[in-house]
């Protein structure tokens, strides 16, 4: 008895949302599931409308709606991409007009394409989705007109107008009206999307913290492989920049250690097994793959000391990359003739954030203007 009431509070839930599909061919209940893919699918959240879909095939083998958006949402790539297959797989004269103007759309080509999504929308004024369809980032108008015209359906709309304050697409950025929209698509619809949007916006105005906390909302929505952990990762790097900094600085000194100390399993901590490191030396020579045979003590020299400092960190927009700067001072002894050299070079290190911490990829040293570097090896 428990499960019947459930399964008629999730179905009693669905039906009071907006309808996106006014005529399809599936039956009364798949038709209540089959529009919620749909609602997914047109807030960006693919996964939830792939489960969706196929729960309302589930219910209607027949449900031509819900093929159609397992169809939008698999690729048009003709090399790799499933649309055309799942598109022919569709038996098109079962399918509601309303279903096959959705069919069109998805079999034009892309020079095709414009110009049919809006006489699709011109020849069903009443439907939500393919009027929809025939909105357009090119203009964010759009959407106001599309939210003005179907209400019930606006969330989306609302989460596109959001952006269009936000990077100027209504004229000068507005973020507080971008903040308003995107606060009435999560209020209509109760979905990760519209949180990832507004923490885009507070990334956008450098408010980090908040845009690490509505990231996180997103990915509660489904934690395994989710989309939204990227950013959250981004934005946690950013909230946490100058404590990743010094920690890059830190290892940059350690690696240095270990390679002047000829130390190869201390340096091989920083290295990751699929990157080829790349380097140039301060006697300017061409640059060089530096592998194990090269983490060794230099029979040639002998240093006496060798210091980094004035050491700065620049990142990436994505914090995966990381360059550090500095310059070196030190002394060393040549062994052939005993002579002293006084070392001094500016420096530079890339380093790339893996799934198994921070790894270099780069260095690159050259002497300092009138300075010396390392001579050159026999």
């Amino acid at each position: 008895m428990k499960n019947v009431i459930t399964l008629l509070t999730l179905f009693t839930t669905m039906a009071i949302n907006a309808q996106w599909m006014q005529d399809t061919s599936c039956n009364k209940k798949s038709e209540i599931v089959a529009n919620q893919a749909i609602e997914y699918v047109v807030n960006l959240e693919y996964m939830a409308a792939f489960g969706a879909a196929n729960a309302a095939l589930l219910l209607d083998e027949d449900c031509g709606c819900a093929k159609l958006t397992l169809a939008y949402i698999s690729s048009a790539n003709t090399k790799w991409g499933s649309r055309a297959q799942k598109l022919d797989a569709i038996d098109k004269t079962s399918l509601t007009p309303e279903e096959k103007g959705w069919y069109e759309i998805m079999r034009a080509t892309s020079q095709e394409r414009a110009s049919l999504e809006q006489s699709v929308a011109q020849q069903f004024p009443e439907s939500p989705l393919l009027n929809f369809l025939s909105t357009s980032m090119q203009d964010f108008n759009t959407f106001k007109t599309f939210a003005d015209k179907f209400p019930k359906n606006a969330a989306t709309a609302y989460n596109m107008i959001s952006y269009g304050y936000t990077n100027g697409g209504f004229g000068e950025n507005d973020t507080t009206q971008a903040m308003k929209y995107v606060t009435m698509a999560q209020q209509m619809h109760d979905g990760p999307n519209s949180y990832d949007s507004m923490a885009e916006h507070y990334a956008t105005m450098g408010d980090y913290e908040n845009a690490l906390k509505n990231q996180l909302k997103a990915i509660d929505f489904g934690t395994f492989s989710s989309p939204y952990r990227t950013n959250a990762l981004r934005y946690y790097a950013k909230i946490n920049q100058e404590d990743i900094a010094k920690e890059v600085q830190q290892k940059q000194k350690d690696i240095q250690q270990a390679i002047l100390e000829g130390d190869y399993q201390s340096y091989k901590e920083f290295v990751h097994p699929q990157i080829e490191v790349s380097t140039g030396d301060s006697n300017l020579n061409p640059f060089y793959i530096y592998t194990q045979k090269d983490v060794k003590t230099n029979p040639e020299i002998t240093w006496a000391s060798f210091l980094l400092s004035d050491m700065k960190t620049y990142f990436s927009p994505d914090m995966k990359t990381a360059v550090v700067t500095f310059v070196a001072d030190g002394q060393y002894t040549i062994t052939a003739t005993n002579n002293t050299v006084e070392y001094a070079t500016r420096a530079s290190s890339t380093w790339c954030n893996t799934d198994d911490g921070w790894k270099i990829l780069h260095t690159s040293f050259a002497p300092r203007k009138g300075k010396n570097g390392i001579p050159e090896r026999n």
